[in-house]
């Protein structure tokens, strides 16, 4: 069972302290956890956000209703030294690995429902759920709460992303690209030759094999095996960078109180909101 929260809606105070009181009492029962509204985006400018309105139940990631996703993992603390400098050769190799991974097991897939069988031809979506954020951190003995801290994630975010996507470009060069831009490009078609022409030139420069690639759990944000600190919620907005949201939960809160627990996910929904604006080109279109 998943519980929507959605910070913009007006609720009597003290009716919503009793859900955050009674949604803290069941954190812990697997069958239940509280979802934000969402958008999943792509590394293409050409194709739109969608509203994230469905939940992947084995990794709580939230998706578009009726979507075809193939998730993986990796865990930065698998390639960090001692000093948690990444082994960047490693992780790049495993980055690049999980793309061509997923993009096998959509053809291997038989996916029963139709929508998702459509969506898994039309979008080839991605899941590479990135892991160990917090954890990062805390092998570096950097401050959480320090700006260049967060800066420093954000520019490795967007790093690995910038690995997935490439990947994913290569891919694209022999197999195509996502049917789903030919499906945003039809409603530029029309415009004239000259509209044609940027187009083309659009999708060589930016046209992927995959919708969607890169995941982030806020909940990643803190370490794992100690309790997680406020301190560690500077990293938040490090969530910004992923195309699609986890909130999939590892980070031990059991110091936390229910306010707690609803700072956090006003917090995160308020980050969640900041990033939910169409890439330029496709809000154009």
């Amino acid at each position: 069972m998943f519980f929507v929260v959605d910070p913009d809606r007006e609720v009597a105070p003290q009716h919503a302290a009793f859900v955050w009181q009674r949604l803290w009492e069941m954190r812990d029962l697997a069958p239940i956890s509280a979802v934000m509204p969402a958008v999943v985006s792509s590394p293409c400018p050409l194709l739109p956000d969608e509203t994230a309105d469905a939940t992947l139940v084995a990794t709580l990631t939230q998706v578009p209703a009726g979507s075809a996703w193939v998730s993986l993992e990796v865990d930065l603390v698998r390639y960090a030294r001692r000093d948690g400098e990444l082994r960047e050769t490693l992780l790049d190799a495993a980055l690049r690995g999980r793309v061509e991974e997923g993009e096998r097991l959509h053809d291997e897939t038989r996916w029963v429902d139709p929508d998702q069988d459509h969506d898994s031809r039309n979008n080839r979506r991605l899941s590479v759920f990135v892991r160990g954020w917090g954890d990062l951190v805390a092998i570096r003995g950097a401050d959480p709460a320090s700006l260049d801290t967060l800066r420093d994630l954000e520019a490795l975010a967007d790093r690995i992303a910038g690995v997935l996507a490439t990947a994913s470009r290569d891919i694209a060069g022999t197999s195509g690209y996502c049917p789903a831009i030919d499906i945003t490009g039809a409603r530029v078609l029309r415009h004239g030759q000259e509209m044609n022409a940027l187009w083309r030139r659009a999708v060589m420069n930016n046209g992927v094999r995959h919708r969607n690639l890169l995941t982030i759990s806020p909940w990643d944000v803190f370490p794992r095996g100690m309790p997680a600190t406020f301190r560690y919620m500077n990293l938040l907005p490090v969530v910004r960078k992923a195309h699609s949201v986890s909130l999939h939960r590892d980070a031990d809160i059991g110091d936390w109180r229910a306010a707690d627990f609803r700072a956090f996910h006003e917090r995160v929904g308020a980050i969640l909101r900041s990033a939910v604006d169409a890439t330029p080109v496709a809000r154009r279109l």
